[in-house]
Order: structure tokens, then sequence, then C-alpha cells
């Protein structure tokens, strides 16, 4: 905690205790000065927790990090197809493949082609 919060917070807690001992005395036995004293300790009470609030709204906010992981799965017993490059033919292998933006993508390593993978409809 820096300086700063530091002795805001103790400026605040200063100001809420003085309201709170001039609110107090609003309730003594002088009723002629009772609504003054109310006053007074009412502002005083308000710019304490005023203050305490100035003090947390300027806390930065931790930043939150996002995972997003995508898994695929499949049901029943699957066999991989050898898959080929379109520009070059040759065989890829599961190091090829990655989803980008919900679209599979294959990155040949021998030519440098990049595509995304169509699925075709079966019928």
């Amino acid at each position: 905690m820096s300086t700063g919060k530091i002795l805001g917070y103790i400026v605040a807690a200063i100001l809420l205790l003085f309201g709170v001992l001039w609110l107090l005395s609003a309730f003594s036995g002088e009723a002629s000065s009772a609504v003054g004293r109310l006053v007074v300790g009412g502002l005083l009470v308000l710019l304490g927790l005023g203050l305490i609030v100035a003090i947390r709204l300027r806390e930065p906010k931790p930043e939150q990090q996002v995972t997003i992981r995508q898994e695929i799965d499949l049901s029943g017993d699957i066999q991989m197809e050898e898959l080929q490059c379109r520009n070059c033919g040759a065989q890829l292998d599961a190091k090829a493949l990655s989803v980008v933006e919900g679209a599979v993508m294959v990155s040949c390593p021998y030519c440098g082609a990049a595509y995304q993978i169509v699925e075709e409809p079966k019928w």
C-alpha cells in the first residue's frame, strides 16, 4: 500500500471520528446549537466516507486472463485418414493442424501452404 493511501485512510478515519463526536454532541443537553452540530457532524462523516470511496475507486483492477481451450470429442472408434497437402501432396501429421477462430486450418511444413479444411457433405 502506498504512503498516499495510508495517509488518506488516516485522514478519513479522523474525519469519521470527529463527525461521530459532533453528531453525539448534538444530542447533549443544549438544544440551541443542536442543528448546527448535526450539520457539521453529518458533513464530516460524509467527507470521511467520500474519501474512503475515492481511494477505493482509484485502485487498479487486477488483469484477468482468459484461456479458451477447444477440444473435439468424437464418438466411437475413429480411424484418421492420411492427410496430404493440396498444394504439394506431402503427407501431413497432426502437428500441421490447428484451430483458428473455430476453423480447422492446415499448414504444410514443406511448401508453406496454409488453407482451411472444408468438410464436404456425405450424401
